[in-house]
């Protein structure tokens, strides 16, 4: 038992890391994609700025639909 738990305090960080290294990538690579073929530096700011809003938004409706249940 002490072996698994052990097991899961190194594996559970080392995930943690390679997760959002792979989404911070993810969107690195989606910025420089969109630079360069879309609109340049417009559809950049275009993202930036849904995602700047956009997420804060989503989770407000998601916890104001929490909190009714």
């Amino acid at each position: 038992m002490e072996k698994g738990r052990f097991n899961f305090a190194l594996l559970y960080p080392f995930l943690a890391v390679i997760i959002i290294a792979a989404y911070a990538g993810g969107l690195g690579v989606l910025f420089m994609v969109l630079n360069e073929v879309v609109m340049e530096e417009w559809s950049v700011v275009v993202l930036g700025m849904a995602l700047v809003v956009g997420v804060p938004v989503v989770a407000a409706l998601v916890q104001r639909r929490l909190e009714r249940e």
